[in-house]
C-alpha cells in the first residue's frame, strides 16, 4: 500500500510545512507499526518545536500505550519516528500530532508560532488467516528454497512470500494472515509458485472462495429449506387428520 502524506501550510508562517507518513494505513490488532513525522521551515534557519503525539478512537477518547514517544522536540526538516502500537479492539483510529513551539527573526527576537495539528486516520483489522494444503506427486523432491506468494481478488501480496517443508509423504500446508479493510462479500484467493512452477506441486493456482460479512447465504438457505419440510409435514398432517361427523343421526324405523 502506497504511504499516505499530510502537507499542510503553517498558519502566519510562509515557509513552513509539517506531515505525517506511514508505509501503511491499515494495521493488524496488536501489531506495531513506524510512521514519521517531519517539521520543516525553510524561512527559519533556528527553530524551536515540541510536539505532543496520541493516538484516538472514533469518539476521541485516547489509546494507552499506544504509541512512543508521545513528546519530544524536532528539528527544522528532520524527520522523528512514531512507534504505533494497534489496538486490540478492531475499528478506525487517529494519530493525532501537536506541534508547539518558537521561530527566531532576523533580528534575533522569538516568536510563538500558532499550534498546528497533524492527524493521521489508520483502520485496525482482525487478520484473516488464508491457508491451503499442498502435496507432491514425488515426495522424494528437495523443496529447499521453494518459494510462494498468495493472491487475492487478483492482487499478488507481496509480504506473503513464503517456502515450505511437506512431511515425509509428501504433504503439508502454506498459510498467511491477509491484513486488508476488506469490502464485504465474496472473495476469491489461490498460491501461484515464485519459482516458475519448476515442480508439480498439487494445490497450487486452485482458486477458493471465502466471504466477509453476511454475505454466504449458506445459513439462510439451510433455515428456508427446514422451513420448508416443517411446512410440508404440517400439511401432511393436516390432510390426513380424520374428519369426525357431525351430521344429525338417522332416525329410528318404527
Amino acid at each position: 500500500m502506497a504511504a499516505a502524506f499530510v502537507l499542510l501550510p503553517v498558519s502566519g508562517v510562509d515557509g513552513a510545512y509539517h506531515s505525517i507518513s506511514g508505509e501503511k494505513s491499515v494495521i493488524a490488532v496488536d501489531e506495531d507499526a513506524d510512521f514519521t513525522i517531519i517539521y520543516t521551515d525553510s524561512d527559519h534557519e533556528s527553530i524551536d518545536v515540541e510536539f505532543d503525539a496520541k493516538l484516538v478512537n472514533a469518539k476521541g477518547d485516547t489509546m494507552t500505550s499506544a504509541i512512543y514517544p508521545t513528546t519530544g522536540s524536532i528539528d527544522n526538516g528532520v524527520p522523528v519516528t512514531l512507534t504505533v502500537t494497534a489496538p486490540s479492539e478492531a475499528g478506525t483510529y487517529t494519530i493525532v500530532v501537536t506541534y508547539n513551539g518558537t521561530y527566531e527573526t532576523s533580528d534575533g527576537s522569538a516568536v510563538e508560532m500558532d499550534e498546528v495539528v497533524d492527524r493521521f486516520d489508520i483502520k485496525v483489522v482482525e487478520p484473516i488467516t488464508l491457508s491451503v494444503d499442498v502435496s507432491l506427486k514425488d515426495p522424494n523432491v528437495n523443496l529447499s528454497g521453494y518459494g510462494v506468494y498468495f493472491w487475492v481478488d487478483g492482487e499478488r501480496m507481496d509480504d506473503s512470500y513464503t517456502t515450505f517443508n511437506v512431511s515425509s509423504n509428501g504433504t503439508g500446508s502454506v498459510t498467511y494472515d491477509w491484513v486488508a479493510d476488506a469490502s464485504k462479500g465474496k472473495h476469491v484467493f489461490w498460491v501461484e509458485s515464485a519459482n516458475g512452477g519448476v515442480v508439480d506441486v498439487k494445490g497450487l493456482d486452485q482458486k477458493h472462495e471465502f466471504y466477509i460479512g453476511d454475505e454466504d447465504y449458506s445459513v439462510y438457505i439451510a433455515l428456508a429449506v427446514l422451513f420448508l419440510i416443517v411446512v410440508i409435514i404440517a400439511l401432511v398432517w393436516v390432510y390426513r387428520k380424520p374428519v369426525k361427523n357431525f351430521g344429525k343421526p338417522k332416525s329410528r324405523r318404527k
